[in-house]
């Protein structure tokens, strides 16, 4: 059984039951293989391991690997791009994969299938959302989580403490343009080039700076708004819904629900 899904910069995969492949290899991604359940029989430049759950195993780009499962076994895959603005470079610019930290690494397996199962749902909703914002976001947990693995959070690139409030006139800068287009498709790219910052470090101060990510912030705009217009026009839930933005009412629906505890329909009746 497989389950896969990826982006331009991130690839999720989930294997079980009896999984194997022949030896191949990645150019330009860096793979991190990490076994859920039972054991994974990895081969890795002509080297055999035998990874048991909660040993994983780090493939630089380029190296020649393959590997199988038995049945009773589960193995997941994280992917990233070494290189380029989504990249494990955006972390640290002389980044190289397999230089200065262990291939092996221990890892919580429960909490890795907690986060593959939590990043899946969310890249699936936003890709069938079109919806770059939650996209990118996904793919920022993604690296943070990659990087902390291999102890990058600890490197020189990150902040030791937290701003005290947005002191930062180009973080304020992107925070404007987003309450001013909050109801457009906004990418964090774009907020990331405002704020003179990569996407992966724009992300983080932002969380840090704001105590949300810049997707969630986005969503509260929108349904602060959506708040607003049930309660002084009469104005169609699907039209305010397509007015501020929301890929479909249904999208606008769960984010309203998850942010007020009602649905938009009994908000308005209780006005």
């Amino acid at each position: 059984m497989e389950m896969k899904v990826e982006t331009d910069w991130i690839e999720l995969w989930q294997g079980s039951e009896a999984f194997s492949n022949v030896p191949h290899t990645h150019d330009e991604w860096m793979q991190v293989t990490l076994p859920v359940k039972g054991v994974c029989h990895f081969t890795q430049e002509a080297r055999s391991f035998g990874l048991e759950q909660g040993s994983g195993l780090i493939q630089p780009p380029g190296t020649n690997h393959h590997f199988r499962i038995g049945e009773s076994a589960a193995v997941v895959i994280v992917k990233v791009r070494e290189r380029g603005r989504g990249g494990m470079a955006s972390v640290r610019r002389d980044f190289e994969a397999g230089a200065g930290h262990e291939l092996r690494q221990r890892f919580d397996a429960d909490a890795v299938v907690a986060r593959f199962r939590t990043w899946m749902l969310a890249l699936i909703q936003g890709q069938s959302a079109a919806d770059p914002l939650a996209v990118q976001e996904v793919e920022h947990d993604v690296l943070a989580y990659v990087s902390g693995l291999i102890g990058m959070e600890h490197g020189e690139t990150y902040r030791s403490e937290p701003p005290k409030g947005v002191a930062d006139p180009h973080l304020l800068r992107a925070i404007a343009y987003m309450h001013d287009c909050y109801d457009e498709t906004i990418s964090v790219d774009e907020l990331a080039a405002l704020a003179l910052q990569s996407r992966f470090h724009f992300i983080r101060s932002f969380r840090e700076a704001t105590g949300t990510t810049p997707y969630q912030y986005v969503l509260k705009l929108r349904v602060d708004e959506a708040m607003a217009r049930l309660r002084r026009t009469e104005t169609t839930i699907g039209q305010i819904s397509a007015d501020l933005g929301f890929a479909s009412t249904s999208q606008f629906h769960r984010a309203f629900l998850k942010m007020t505890g009602m649905t938009p329909k009994a908000y308005r009746l209780l006005q």
